[in-house]
């Protein structure tokens, strides 16, 4: 880094531990792990204030410290990506969230010390589903460059990684077949996704995974039909929209939960997951903050480390209930405790 941070040891330390290596149960820039805090109720750490006091320093120091060691994402609300809908998009297909959970994603999957790739078919699938809706009058080059990006979410980037590349573009061809055969749009996608998670690399994974939309509202027990209204939601825009974004940023984090699942890949992964919010004051960030704290307080639980950068004091989007903790409070040893008059930067939980 160009300039020393101050206050850097409280956050970043390894004896006694700072407060990051204590939530991401990692030392910085080593894969070494240290104690976990928090394994019911992960908080989540939030810096405000204004222009020029070092929080986006303090992301890329996160960042810097963990990439390699354990799955990290860093994604700025401001870039230009999350301004509006790529050319040929249309808008009711396409929103900040939706392209800043493909982002998150792809940078969460790759490898680290000690283990693969992480695979997210659920959010693939939630993804997939949401695309095809804005596909009514795009031509197959688009649909298949599209379809593919996300389809990506799912390689596992092993032994089979040349096989799962191909099963990619294998799936693109048969969504693209059925999307432009006249028939459904979302309908056919849907279909060719979900028969793409079982007949891919059949496991209980990916079993569990195709059929995790039974349980969104109103599905009835379909993925199927989870999936078609998951994408009429999102296309309805408002308040359905936000509905939408919302499981989709459950299904990124329950993608995740099944990644750290089993004997063998709790061995084999050391530190929580790491995602890393810029500028969260500008979309896409007030969706993805508001979507997982709602989740935490309804007792949808998680094990991911978020750390969000707010500009200004106010605190806009952190709307739901919760204990709200000072930054130094929190970052010294021991459990932390609710502050009556909290102030910024400070943890939300």
């Amino acid at each position: 880094m160009g300039r020393r941070l101050h206050g850097r040891g409280a956050l970043f330390e390894t004896d006694p531990a700072g407060l990051a290596p204590r939530l991401v149960g990692l030392r910085p820039h080593h894969h070494r792990a240290v104690p976990a805090e928090h394994p019911q109720e992960l908080p989540f750490l939030v810096l405000t204030g204004g222009r020029g006091l070092g929080k986006t320093a303090v992301l890329r120091e996160l960042r810097d410290g963990y990439k390699g060691h354990t799955p990290v994402a860093m994604v700025d609300c401001e870039d230009a990506e999350f301004a509006a809908p790529p050319a040929g998009r249309p808008a009711e297909a396409w929103s900040p969230v939706s392209q800043a959970l493909l982002v998150v994603a792809e940078q969460l999957a790759e490898p680290v010390t000690g283990a693969g790739r992480i695979q997210f078919p659920r959010l693939m699938s939630g993804l997939v589903a949401v695309a095809a809706g804005g596909w009514g009058n795009a031509d197959s080059e688009r649909i298949r460059r599209e379809v593919e990006r996300i389809l990506l979410l799912n390689e596992s980037g092993s032994w089979i990684t040349g096989i799962a590349g191909r099963w990619a573009g294998r799936v693109a061809a048969k969504v693209v077949a059925a999307v432009t055969g006249g028939g459904p749009l979302t309908s056919a996608a849907v279909e060719a996704t979900l028969e793409s998670i079982s007949d891919g690399f059949v496991n209980r994974r990916t079993q569990r995974a195709s059929t995790w939309y039974r349980d969104y509202p109103n599905a009835g027990g379909n993925p199927r039909r989870g999936l078609m209204l998951l994408s009429d939601h999102f296309r309805a825009g408002g308040t359905s929209r936000e509905h939408a974004e919302q499981y989709l940023v459950r299904a990124l984090l329950a993608d995740l939960s099944e990644a750290y699942a089993g004997v063998l890949p709790r061995m084999r992964r050391l530190g929580r997951p790491l995602v890393l919010v810029d500028n969260a004051q500008s979309a896409p960030g007030a969706g993805l903050v508001d979507a997982v704290l709602r989740d935490r307080s309804e007792g949808i639980a998680d094990q991911v480390v978020f750390v969000a950068a707010l500009r200004g004091d106010g605190r806009p989007a952190l709307r739901t209930k919760g204990p709200v903790r000072t930054a130094r409070r929190a970052v010294r040893n021991g459990p932390a405790t609710p502050a009556p008059t909290p102030r910024p930067p400070g943890t939300h939980g």
